[in-house]
């Protein structure tokens, strides 16, 4: 058994050195995109996003409004215009995101107790920056208006005690959990990257698996390697895949904890099992389209419609809770969702052990459910070719 089993995976390595499609799909793609992503991302959060100003009060109560939005270390005041109009059109060229008009009149109409009204317009196209501006913003008016008002109360001769203790409001104190940073490397390039290495192992075993099937002895060659022993064959196939692709999976994990200070909450073991799962699972999926398109584009066509859109449904960027019945079991049939759920338990959220075994499960399920179909049709193809 394990000479048959060294054949195959001679037989699978020489096949993915010679096809030079193969070969950069396989060896330089994987890295490529995490050296590619890590790099973009590497800042971890949003910061210093342009907004530009229209300040039509020109007081000092406007200006401190304006100094305490300059002080978040989220924005950046880039642009003062004298009218909304020009504001607009910078806001639309994609120049600035937000734009915050300031009325004429605002501290007079403060003073006279009038509430004034600040208007803030930012765009939420991009839902990433348009929430930062938003929770910044907010903070920052906030705490603009408590000063302007307390400033007020003291110019009018009320002790510094008394005004402030006018000013008391109900404390509240929010504690976001899990990513508190909201560093975007923990969530979402946590996300993405398995999500693009699930396209890439199933593509690859697709191209891998039609090679052969359309190829003049279709599988008699190999399957005669493996002493027509359809574990053999299969596990000859996809362990040189599942080797190389777990290797990035733990240079790019060690990137994230060494280098990006990533925190491990979880257990490691259970991370690197659930990238091994990963794998396999994927690796399967592949074999299986590349077993049952009609065509190489059927195939191809077939991999790519399940694995491509895979990141809309695996709860990161919408919760899958909120998603519709089609949605919701596209995202459960997908290999990356429970992989990304892994990845998250273990990393951020630390949950008990019942907890972080759910999502094995679903893999487990998907792993045995593709293997006895590929099973059954390869024992198709093996009784035709005997």
């Amino acid at each position: 058994m394990s000479h048959s089993l060294l054949e195959v995976i001679r037989w699978e390595l020489r096949k993915l050195i010679k096809q030079r499609f193969l070969f950069l799909l396989v060896f330089i793609y994987p890295l490529l995109f995490i050296f590619l992503f890590l790099y973009m991302y590497h800042a971890g959060v949003i910061t210093q996003i342009p907004i530009a100003v229209v300040d039509q009060d020109t007081t000092k109560s406007s200006r401190t409004l304006i100094q305490q939005v300059a002080a978040s270390p989220q924005l950046q005041v880039a642009e003062r215009y004298q009218d909304l109009s020009s504001a607009k059109h910078a806001l639309i060229k994609g120049e600035v995101y937000a734009v915050l008009f300031i009325q004429p009149e605002f501290e007079k109409d403060l003073i006279a107790g009038h509430q004034p009204e600040v208007v803030a317009f930012y765009n939420n196209q991009y839902m990433s920056a348009g929430t930062i501006i938003f929770r910044a913003m907010s903070s920052a008016l906030k705490t603009a208006n408590s000063q302007i008002v307390l400033q007020g109360l003291l110019e009018k001769g009320m002790a510094s005690p008394v005004a402030q203790s006018q000013m008391q409001t109900i404390p509240a104190s929010l504690h976001p959990l899990y990513n508190p940073t909201l560093n975007y490397l923990y969530t979402l390039i946590n996300g993405l990257i398995p999500t693009i290495l699930q396209i890439i192992i199933m593509m690859a075993l697709v191209t891998s698996v039609t090679r052969d099937r359309f190829a003049a002895t279709s599988y008699q060659q190999i399957l005669q390697l493996a002493n027509h022993n359809i574990f053999i064959f299969l596990l000859g196939r996809i362990l040189p895949y599942v080797l190389y692709f777990v290797f990035c999976l733990i240079l790019f994990d060690t990137v994230l904890i060494a280098y990006f200070n990533l925190p491990l909450n979880g257990h490691f073991i259970l991370l690197m099992l659930g990238g091994i799962g990963f794998t396999l699972t994927s690796c399967l999926y592949g074999i299986f389209f590349g077993l049952t398109g009609s065509t190489l584009a059927q195939a191809y066509g077939s991999a790519s419609l399940v694995a491509s859109p895979s990141f809309g449904f695996t709860g990161l960027i919408f919760p899958r809770l909120a998603m519709n019945t089609f949605a919701y079991i596209w995202g459960a049939l997908l290999p990356v969702t429970w992989y990304i759920q892994i990845r998250l338990d273990q990393t951020l959220r630390s949950p008990n052990m019942m907890t972080s075994l759910e999502p094995f499960v679903y893999l487990l399920i998907q792993f045995s459910v593709m293997a006895l179909l590929i099973t059954l049709h390869l024992r198709k193809i093996r009784r035709r070719l005997i």
